[in-house]
């Protein structure tokens, strides 16, 4: 069975000094890491316009899946990037990769290994901040030329530093095979940085969840609600978990086997150059884990929960901890839960001791909160707090199964002024209302109606503000006086735009 066992890692930022820019490998040996700083240095670097910067070769490496902008603050941003043998993914390796799966279609086919197949190579990233019209190449910032990992899929995860607040940055990555090679292939793309804590001014985001392979509705294009989001203008977005589904058709039961799903679900037009364009943060829940409603100490097939956790960290752009949060000026502050690493087994009966959250960070996400005075706070979680849920589901905190803990975060949260939740996993769009507490949340709904599959349950007009049993993606708009909560429907048998269903208006209260 392959084994996720790298012993060493690497993980590089770039920091200050008093002649140039350093940038810092930060090798990450047993849970600790030790530190080689290596001087960049001011050289000429071609402009990202210019022919120079592109050599194409049929060699590569090639950048196959595209990049990620990921974990964005004031001042900071990660890039996520691995290098492909091949341009282009097998997408006629099965049939499903470009078709889809009707929801009432039943397989056990598995995962093909090597659709889109890792190569070893350097890669250099360029970036400036997009209102500098300079066309002196010393505008920009170079790193040098980092080798991506074998041993880690061919993924290397590149922190940015010393950015500034509230501005649009553009990048440029170059890839080679070594040092006396040229140029294979280059890939341009732009991120947002969050504005600073004090800063005025409307914020735009987008939240989604729960897309896969059998829900592919525009071919080798992907998932067409990525084309429509770039039309909401997004300043950030934040995907809930469900990212694929290593349970669902085709099936991963390995770890090459889930790298591969991976490789290919970023491979689809649409999904990749979304992300190239609008920096994002990500989030895991049990599919893209292990398996449905998993917990710790599981596997499926010759996957095991702990490999699940960190092909998630290799996969995405990740910081130190997966439950975080992060401020997008005065008046926006989401927090991001961790729902699977630290959470009780379902069948446990339920009590005081029985958590999603664990002790550490049911603590932060109160404390944190507490001290918030951001104008409007979203807790963004993978599962639904307030519901109401299907019937039959012991997953979440809406449910009789974690009613304990899921009362107390609804009681804290109500009590927190101008705060709502916004969950993925479930499977239709909803605005609800808690009947007790009042607190309001926000179901985002899976990615397209080819994937509101499973069932739901129904209006509720105890609870429901607005329901439907289809997909789309969700969108907030954030100003110093209130907030717009919007849910959009998507169509990929035509080219209109994203139609809006419903808008839910959030003042802002004293």
């Amino acid at each position: 069975m392959a084994k996720l066992n790298s012993p060493m890692s690497w993980t590089f930022c770039l920091v200050p000094t008093l002649f140039a820019p350093l940038l810092v490998a930060l090798p990450v040996i047993g849970g600790f890491q030790s530190c080689l700083v290596v001087q960049t240095k001011a050289v000429h670097v071609p402009s990202i316009d210019s022919d120079e910067s592109v050599t194409n070769t049929e060699d590569g490496p090639f950048f196959g899946n595209g990049f990620k902008t990921g974990e964005i603050n004031q001042s900071s941003a990660i890039v996520w990037v691995r290098l492909t043998r091949n341009q282009l993914t097998d997408f006629q390796a099965l049939p499903i990769l470009t078709e889809g799966l009707p929801s009432n279609a039943r397989s056990q086919m598995a995962m093909p290994v090597g659709v889109s197949p890792g190569m070893e190579g350097q890669v250099r990233i360029r970036f400036r901040e997009a209102e500098d019209n300079s066309s002196n190449p010393e505008s920009w910032t170079a790193t040098p030329w980092i080798a991506v990992d074998p041993q880690k899929d061919f993924v290397i995860q590149v922190p940015l530093e010393r950015l500034r607040a509230g501005l649009e940055y553009r990048l440029q990555l170059d890839a080679r095979a070594d040092a006396t090679a040229a140029i294979s292939d280059s890939v341009n793309g732009r991120f947002r940085t969050a504005p600073a804590v004090n800063a005025d001014g409307s914020i735009r985001f987008i939240v989604s969840t729960c897309q896969a392979i059998r829900s592919i509705d525009s071919g080798a294009k992907g998932h067409v609600a990525y084309r429509e989001m770039l039309d909401f203008k997004p300043d950030f977005f934040v995907h809930t978990g469900d990212i694929l589904y290593y349970d669902k058709v085709p099936l991963c039961k390995s770890v090459q086997q889930a790298r591969s799903k991976w490789n290919l679900m970023f491979s689809y037009q649409y999904n990749r150059e979304f992300h190239q364009q609008v920096g994002s943060y990500f989030m895991k829940d049990d599919h893209d884990t292990l398996k449905n409603d998993c917990w710790p100490g599981q596997t499926y097939g010759n996957l095991t929960f702990e490999e699940g956790l960190s092909l998630f960290r290799e996969q995405v752009p990740m910081g130190q901890k997966t439950f975080r949060t992060v401020r997008w000026g005065q008046h926006l502050q989401i927090w991001m839960t961790e729902n699977r690493d630290f959470r009780s087994p379902n069948r446990l009966a339920d009590g005081p001791q029985k958590t999603i959250l664990g002790v550490q960070q049911k603590r932060w996400l109160k404390e944190s909160l507490a001290s918030s005075d951001a104008t409007f706070k979203f807790v963004i979680t993978p599962g639904p707090i307030v519901g109401p849920d299907k019937r039959g589901k012991a997953d979440n905190h809406s449910n009789n199964a974690f009613q304990n803990e899921g009362q107390q975060l609804r009681e804290f949260l109500a009590s927190q002024s101008n705060t709502y939740v916004i969950c993925g996993d479930r499977h239709w769009q909803y605005c609800s209302q808690d009947p007790e507490t009042g607190l309001m949340e926000f179901g985002c709904g899976p990615i397209n109606d080819e994937h509101s599959f499973g069932g739901n349950p129904g209006n509720d007009p105890k609870y429901h503000r607005y329901f439907s049993g289809k997909g789309g993606f969700f969108g907030v708009t954030v100003n110093a006086n209130r907030a717009t909560a919007q849910w959009y429907a998507v169509n990929s048998k035509s080219n209109e735009a994203a139609k809006l269903r419903y808008t839910e208006t959030l003042s802002r209260k004293p």
